[in-house]
């Protein structure tokens, strides 16, 4: 899957994918970003089932869920 967003401001933020369990997949912190990002995530050697992906901002956190077949 694909992820796109726009930073606005200057900020630091955190993306993540998480299992059921808790456990990071993935994890990646950007300092002072600001701009356009988009990155490819492949899962395929991933078990199916629910992950979830949060990008932390000064603002908050923005959870979304992803499902794997």
């Amino acid at each position: 899957f694909n992820i796109e967003f726009t930073s606005v401001v200057n900020q630091d933020l955190s993306i993540r994918l998480i299992n059921t369990f808790g456990q990071e997949i993935i994890q990646e912190e950007l300092y002072s970003y600001i701009g356009s990002y988009a990155t490819q995530i492949t899962l395929a050697k991933k078990a199916t089932g629910v992950y979830f992906l949060e990008i932390k901002t000064r603002n908050g956190i923005i959870t979304k869920k992803v499902i794997i077949n």
